[in-house]
């Protein structure tokens, strides 16, 4: 069973931008205590195209991790702005083995809202941190601490 994953709020508020920042950042905190930025990569394992996911690739990239993003197949702007990016016929193979990179850990996230509640998930690999804010007057701040947990398969 594939669960899904990325922003399940339903009609945000007009402050929900700035509190997915405020929150992406908290994360891209958490998530520098756990592994070290400039040797990490981590490769979004769906599209992160609302205000967290946003929030949350700048702020991870701001501190020094490489991060992937996944587009979905199917933008068809992709292939208006870039349908000749590559020729195959002018690759050679020693420079696609050059361009090949490691792959980096599996990112995912879940964030969900009830009343003036917003849950935060992150899933790495197989790791998840979880934390949940609270908006009071016009603020968002957590209200608890970082779960750490570790998923079985």
């Amino acid at each position: 069973m594939t669960q899904p994953y990325g922003s399940f709020i339903q009609n945000p508020s007009l402050a929900f931008s700035q509190y997915s920042k405020v929150m992406a950042d908290d994360v891209a905190d958490q998530i520098g205590r756990l592994y070290p930025a400039a040797s990490t990569q981590f490769d979004m394992q769906h599209p992160a195209s609302d205000p967290f996911g946003q929030a949350l690739i700048d702020s991870l990239r701001m501190h020094g991790y490489a991060v992937q993003e996944t587009v979905k197949p199917d933008n068809p702007l992709l292939a208006v702005v870039f349908p000749d990016l590559v020729d195959e016929t002018d690759v050679q193979p020693q420079q696609i083995a050059q361009t090949e990179t490691k792959p980096g850990l599996a990112l995912r996230y879940i964030i969900d809202q009830s009343d003036n509640l917003y849950h935060v998930s992150i899933l790495i690999d197989d790791q998840r941190l979880t934390r949940a804010f609270v908006d009071q007057s016009g603020q968002i701040q957590p209200a608890g601490l970082w779960v750490r947990r570790q998923l079985e398969d």
